[in-house]
């Protein structure tokens, strides 16, 4: 069971992020520094709306493909106890088809491998390294299923604003400041290089100048946490018209496979977390 746990960690384990407070002492402005303080405000506020006006572009796009299919690269960092980061990652190919049907094929850099499976229905985690799976009743939505796995069972799912409704809609509010950086090329792909930030997060992202204004790159930076790790994602292989049938997103437990309880699961891999949280603390 611990070998199935450890590999069950891979979407059930979000690492622990401490808050470090920050303070900054500035100067007020005089009254004859009032006209520029204006200007800059007027010129941040105009640099916002082109931002939002880009990100706009690319959430209404992605609401409008009613099916899709990327593959991820991605990379994040772990801060250790002696504020040392470290950097892990893996692959990810997702195939979703709205309203409600999603998969997600996981492989990390050690090869160890993962499937979700969302059919309107349930929720299922394939574990074939390890002949097991779990398994949970979840009908709605693909976005009401990514809420169901962050929210209740406390299961990372980083590329799950991309498969929402509009993820445009979903930070448009939270953003506070913003800029273009530029154009850039992402493979061959030229791009408008956006960054913005939220009370406690800056964002970076690489949208496709063209028609079909889909995101390659996206860098997060946790502003807020011990160390500022950030969580870094390349996009490629994008498909808006793949074959989605029904069966692609029903999961067929493999002859003699365990299933795992899912409550159960995820009280053990919390306690193996923190098990090797207080094992690091010691070395």
């Amino acid at each position: 069971m611990n070998g199935v746990l450890r590999h069950l960690a891979i979407w059930l384990f979000v690492g622990q992020l401490g808050f470090v407070p920050l303070v900054a002492l500035a100067e007020q402005p005089s009254a004859g520094d009032a006209d520029r303080e204006r200007m800059k405000a007027e010129a941040r506020a105009e640099d916002l709306k082109e931002v939002l006006a880009e990100l706009k572009l690319a959430g209404d796009f992605l609401a409008e493909q009613q099916s899709l299919y990327f593959e991820a690269v991605l990379a994040y960092d772990v801060v250790q106890v002696n504020d040392q980061k470290l950097e892990f990652g893996g692959n990810r190919k997702i195939t979703l088809r709205r309203p409600d049907r999603v998969k997600a094929e996981a492989e990390s850099r050690e090869g160890k491998k993962a499937t979700l499976f969302f059919d309107g229905k349930s929720i299922s985690i394939d574990l074939p390294d390890e002949n097991a799976y779990v398994s949970v009743e979840a009908p709605g939505s693909v976005e009401a299923a990514f809420d169901y796995l962050a929210d209740d069972l406390g299961v990372p799912t980083p590329l799950a604003d991309l498969l929402s409704d509009n993820f445009y809609l979903d930070i448009a509010d939270r953003i506070v400041t913003g800029f273009i950086v530029g154009e850039s090329k992402v493979g061959n792909f030229d791009c408008v290089h956006v960054a913005f930030s939220t009370e406690d997060i800056d964002v970076q992202m690489w949208i496709e100048d063209s028609d079909r204004p889909l995101p390659h790159r996206i860098l997060i930076a946790f502003r807020e946490a011990r160390g500022e790790p950030q969580f870094r994602t390349q996009l490629s292989n994008w498909n808006l018209k793949p074959k989605t049938p029904d069966s692609l997103f029903v999961f067929v437990p493999p002859e003699g496979a365990e299933r795992i309880p899912i409550a159960a699961a995820i009280a053990e891999v919390a306690e193996a977390a923190e098990d090797a949280r207080s094992s690091q603390e010691d070395n």
